[in-house]
């Protein structure tokens, strides 16, 4: 199924983008790895300002994980971090 985000207003997807994001953050469970693909799947449909918001939000939390170090459990687990390291290239590749 080919997710289409052209229906919600911009509250609406903030509400749903960012409140998922903000939920998926830190949980250690395989759901992460299925909403970081749908993420990435739907990235180039969110409004500039919603990609700001999840931008900073896995920005904040990987900066929090490389303070505290691989004990840090704000990523989840390591394959739940790899997960974000996947969203994360959304904006790191130029």
């Amino acid at each position: 199924m080919k997710l289409d985000n052209r229906y919600l207003q911009i509250d609406e997807e903030i509400v749903l983008w960012v409140g998922a994001t903000t939920y998926y953050l830190g949980r250690m469970t395989y759901a992460v790895s299925d909403f970081c693909r749908l993420l990435i799947e739907v990235w180039p449909q969110l409004a500039p300002q919603t990609r700001d918001i999840i931008r900073a939000r896995v920005n904040e939390a990987f900066d929090s994980y490389e303070r505290v170090g691989p004990d840090s459990t704000v990523l989840g687990m390591a394959c739940d971090v790899k997960q974000w390291e996947h969203v994360r290239e959304l904006w790191s590749i130029p």
